[in-house]
């Protein structure tokens, strides 16, 4: 039988620069393994009638804790912040049998979460996996997705780009099948300080607790063939084509696993997406740096918004005019 790992919570004490309330939803519906569904863990935070709620999912390696900085920033900005964390990582439920982990289930399981919190007005804000997944999307939500916040990732077609030092990640993970991650993050931020590292090391303190982090490398959609490609697909033609809402891309300089040749690819794609000039300091995991850009990408969206707002307006007036 397939087992589930829960990190115990004793893990997750005094968590540097995050006071927040967790929250669970049980029996969350996406992975065919667990047809009773798999307890998620989110956050919460700010107004819940907020004019727009900030929903964000991480990528590889981390959890909920990578968006600390850029929460703080949205709840004093008077919106909602809603973080998940996917299956497999942070507080979530972790099967610890890596062939159960799918494009499709992960894909679900967000479905399903942002069903079941009801959420809508959602300004997605994603980074790697999160925008695997994430931005695929729009296309499936577009009554409730009012926009998106692009931190590095791709839209995984099987026919992206992906760059060499992401192969060579993938092997690094493939052989390092208990990835001490304390020691990974430290070595990759180096702006971090050691309780900042152990807070991303917290839900990983066993071998089977790293189902996910040594499956997901594996499953990514790097060829048509495989689970995701298709429906990245479909989400690819749906953004360039039909997506009307605002988006904004701000990117990492010094990202060796997405540059900017794959940004630049990204930023092709999405319709009349805002590209930002990209954190000269910052990485790959970008969101750390949101303590500098924060403020001012939460203000070049909402101005991308208002000027979608108006454009929107002006298109309608000019249609009725046409009548």
């Amino acid at each position: 039988m397939i087992g589930i790992y829960r990190t115990s919570e004793d893990k997750f004490k005094n968590l540097p620069g995050f006071p927040y309330n967790l929250h669970y939803l049980e029996n969350v519906k996406g992975f065919e393994t667990f047809k009773e569904g798999l307890r998620i863990s989110y956050l919460d935070e700010g107004p819940k009638d907020s004019e727009l709620t900030f929903l964000m999912l991480h990528g590889h390696l981390t959890w909920s804790y990578m968006w600390r900085h850029f929460i703080d920033i949205i709840i004093n900005s008077n919106y909602r912040a809603v973080a998940i964390d996917f299956p497999g990582f942070g507080r979530s439920d972790k099967p610890t049998d890596e062939k159960v982990y799918t494009f499709t289930s992960l894909r679900n399981v967000i479905i399903n979460s942002i069903e079941r919190l009801d959420l809508n007005n959602i300004v997605l804000v994603v980074h790697e996996w999160g925008g695997f997944v994430g931005l695929t999307l729009p296309m499936e939500f577009h009554d409730r997705i009012e926009g998106i916040i692009i931190h590095n990732t791709a839209i995984t077609t099987g026919t992206q780009i992906m760059s060499e030092s992401y192969a060579d990640w993938r092997k690094y993970c493939n052989d390092n099948p208990d990835m001490n991650i304390r020691a990974v993050i430290a070595r990759t931020n180096r702006i971090l300080n050691l309780k900042e590292c152990n807070a991303y090391h917290a839900p990983f303190d066993t071998y089977e607790s790293k189902a996910a982090l040594r499956a997901l490398p594996k499953i990514v959609p790097d060829n048509p063939a495989k689970d995701g490609a298709e429906i990245s697909k479909k989400a690819s033609l749906w953004l360039s084509e039909k997506f009307e809402g605002p988006s904004v891309l701000l990117s990492g300089m010094r990202d060796p696993l997405f540059p900017q040749e794959v940004i630049k690819n990204l930023g092709n794609i999405i319709k009349d997406i805002n590209i930002l000039p990209g954190k000269e300091n910052a990485g790959h995991f970008v969101p750390e740096w949101a303590m500098e850009y924060g403020e001012d990408l939460i203000a070049k969206f909402l101005e991308t918004r208002l000027r979608n707002i108006e454009e929107k307006r002006e298109k309608e007036e000019n249609k009725n005019n046409e009548d």
